[in-house]
């Protein structure tokens, strides 16, 4: 933006970024923004054959792809889904993500991948910007990542996440039937609860914040008012007891003394 770009919003759907939609609506994009391997924040994961067609589009545009993969190892409904950048065959796609997710946010490290041709800009960018991150930071990385450790670390968080993503929809189910429906609970560490129609979202959290429950408006993430709103719950903080317990705190600001949502 600070540059002078012109964004173009694309919608979403059940198989993720609609891309005929861009090939109509952005015939002179030079770049795509996509996180294909979970949606923020529903969470759709984005087709085999859109993939494809990304690709396909890209390489005739001359565009580029920005793949943001912020979680994909935290897939629990299949096996990790081939990134974009493995699938580029004419080195159109720049591909990013971060150890925040997968290790802890205090961490600060971040990775990108990018073609041959982009090398040199892009490492003048960073020289611009505030030369690197800390060495000793990315040496004891590397030693983890090369001994193992990563590797075993990923396989005990996935295990961890899939609980507690069970638990919090086993407490939706129980508690807040009717009130609450979820989606996008396969993969990363939060879902999406859509609730009944007419009910505001926004006035549900900020009750939710006043006992103490973090739940951001799903309308919030829209350019324009969605049909329903919803509230996006994250779960990977939190134990069974506090699941439970936020879920009976939920279902209070859902329902108001007054009936309503």
């Amino acid at each position: 933006m600070s540059l002078g770009a012109q964004l173009i919003p694309i919608r979403v759907d059940r198989d993720g970024f609609n891309v005929t939609e861009i090939t109509r609506r952005g015939r002179d994009a030079r770049a795509v923004y996509v996180t294909p391997s979970h949606q923020y924040p529903m969470g759709m994961t984005m087709s085999a054959a859109r993939r494809m067609l990304l690709l396909n589009w890209a390489a005739r545009s001359g565009a580029w792809i920005i793949e943001d993969d912020y979680d994909s190892e935290y897939r629990f409904a299949s096996r990790p889904i081939a990134s974009l950048q493995g699938l580029d065959t004419d080195g159109r796609v720049i591909y990013i993500g971060t150890f925040s997710k997968v290790m802890f946010p205090a961490l600060r490290l971040g990775y990108v991948v990018v073609p041959t041709d982009l090398i040199r800009p892009f490492s003048a960018a960073r020289d611009a910007t505030d030369i690197f991150s800390s060495t000793l930071y990315q040496a004891v990385l590397t030693d983890f990542i090369e001994e193992g450790h990563f590797a075993r670390h990923i396989r005990r968080m996935r295990m961890l996440y899939m609980d507690r993503r069970k638990t919090l929809i086993k407490a939706i189910h129980s508690q807040m039937k009717g009130m609450l429906e979820v989606i996008g609970a396969e993969a990363g560490m939060h879902l999406v609860g859509l609730l009944p129609r007419g009910a505001n979202d926004v006035g549900v959290s900020r009750r939710a914040a006043q006992r103490g429950i973090s739940a951001i408006p799903l309308s919030t993430c829209y350019l324009i008012p969605p049909s329903r709103g919803g509230l996006i719950l994250g779960y990977g903080g939190a134990n069974s007891h506090q699941i439970h317990d936020g879920i009976s705190k939920l279902r209070m600001s859902v329902h108001r003394d007054d009936g309503r949502c």
